[in-house]
């Protein structure tokens, strides 16, 4: 669920966060590109559900995404604990013929702040893409990240670095897996510049009736956890 990616009720570092996204920008266009050669015409799905946090937090989201040849476009809204509501667009072009594509993105978050993302990918071999671009923060600051992302027999994984708005660099390691029959995992890596790291492992599990849970846990560099556990319905749609 992309809104999940941008709206995080924990506390994470904002480079976290940055990293996250620029992740989505490398990895996402594997599902894209054969989603998007395949459709002939719109297709549309929505899913809806609610989040509860380690810390007490909840809300609810619902999102809906339409998939076309060559773009698939993401509207999500999410209403937090305290009734204040956010929203996130996203859309993902490819070109399968050039082999590349574009990603662009923008958040508001509940406290009227902003975030947006714009980049591009390249294949860059079998199964292989690449991903560069930049996001800027809440704070107005801008990040650029340098992704590179290889489809694998039962997932795909992802290298790559980003650079703060003051020169700065993490890098980054992600691999997804499928565990089962509608179950997927991503454990990503950060390390930061001062050689402090920080996990993220998400658990992803759909029923055949489209409803499903989401677990994600976050190890902090102090070795202290967070959790956040979202349930959902998804329901396809053709247009």
């Amino acid at each position: 669920m992309s809104w999940c990616k941008h709206i995080n009720p924990m506390k994470n570092s904002y480079s976290s966060k940055i990293v996250m996204i620029a992740l989505v920008a490398g990895a996402s266009i594997l599902a894209t590109n054969s989603a998007t050669a395949a459709t002939k015409k719109p297709h549309t799905r929505t899913r809806a559900g609610t989040y509860q946090t380690s810390s007490g937090k909840s809300g609810s989201f619902s999102e809906t995404t339409t998939k076309s040849a060559g773009q698939k476009q993401t509207d999500a809204t999410w209403t937090n604990q305290d009734g204040k509501t956010g929203t996130h667009d996203s859309t993902r072009t490819w070109d399968k013929t050039t082999g590349t594509g574009t990603t662009s993105s923008s958040t508001t978050l509940p406290s009227g702040k902003t975030t947006s993302r714009e980049g591009t990918i390249t294949k860059t071999g079998d199964k292989t893409y690449e991903s560069q671009g930049s996001v800027t923060g809440p704070n107005g600051k801008t990040s650029t990240y340098d992704v590179v992302t290889t489809k694998t027999e039962d997932g795909r994984s992802t290298q790559g670095t980003i650079t703060g708005p003051k020169g700065h660099q993490a890098t980054v390691t992600s691999n997804t897996e499928k565990l089962g029959s509608g179950e997927v995992q991503r454990t990503t890596t950060i390390a930061g510049p001062n050689g402090k790291t920080e996990q993220k492992v998400i658990d992803t599990k759909v029923n055949p009736d489209g409803s499903g849970i989401r677990t994600v846990e976050i190890t902090k560099p102090d070795g202290t956890t967070e959790t956040r556990t979202q349930t959902f319905t998804s329901n396809p749609t053709s247009n």
